[in-house]
């Protein structure tokens, strides 16, 4: 399976395709509450397991293709003890037999990545989370990097906290912060302003305050 994390800021994660293919189900939507490595999505990727019989078949051939130099090698310093061939042939045969046994590291790294390409078909959940959006579905073909899912994380969280004009100069990243939710009442945790922001759209100085919260059990 593929843990993927094409975007990621503080509490939200962006899961995007790690490889081309149609997505041929889905195991999860808008609002449902996932663990990490829960099967989310699963993609068709016919391109790569295509890749893949192709580089097993190069690893195969070259891997023959050895075993016989190997032999000659072998044979040919036989031979050359008994001064039948010149230590030049026997050169020739070796050089040849170094120059598969990087081809045959070649195509085993090939294969090797077809192999990974296959288990990131499997989309998975980075995180324990809650989908915020679902963007893709059953039949739509997406390339590498097409975004699949929003993740919002139920354990990293971040507090948009506004202040009137008259507050915003004594604000400063990095002071300390104490909040409380209705979803958790009596429970007190604190945090740290990460960065203010003025707000969208104000005519003033008003400004968008905010706080990291990581390990939340209970918030959302």
């Amino acid at each position: 399976g593929a843990l993927v994390s094409a975007m990621r800021r503080p509490g939200i994660f962006g899961l995007a395709a790690e490889v081309a293919g149609r997505v041929i189900k889905v195991m999860a939507g808008a609002g449902q509450e996932v663990k990490t490595g829960q099967p989310l999505a699963l993609l068709d990727a016919q391109d790569v397991f295509i890749q893949r019989l192709a580089s097993q078949a190069e690893a195969s051939r070259i891997e023959a293709l050895l075993a016989n130099q190997r032999r000659i090698v072998e044979r040919n310093q036989r031979l050359v003890q008994s001064n039948f061939i010149s230590q030049g042939a026997a050169d020739d045969a070796a050089a040849q037999q170094k120059a598969l046994e990087q081809q045959l590291a070649a195509a085993k790294a090939q294969l090797a990545a077809s192999e990974r390409g296959l288990g990131k078909t499997r989309v998975m959940a980075p995180i324990d989370g809650r989908i915020e959006t679902q963007i893709a579905a059953v039949g739509d073909y997406v390339k590498v990097g097409d975004p699949l899912f929003h993740l919002v994380s139920v354990s990293r969280l971040r507090a948009h906290l506004p202040f009137p004009e008259g507050v915003a100069p004594r604000l400063k990243v990095g002071q300390t912060v104490r909040l409380s939710t209705p979803t958790m009442p009596g429970q007190v945790v604190t945090g740290k302003i990460e960065d203010i922001k003025p707000m969208v759209g104000s005519a003033n100085r008003a400004v968008d305050v905010l706080v990291r919260l990581d390990n939340l059990a209970g918030w959302k």
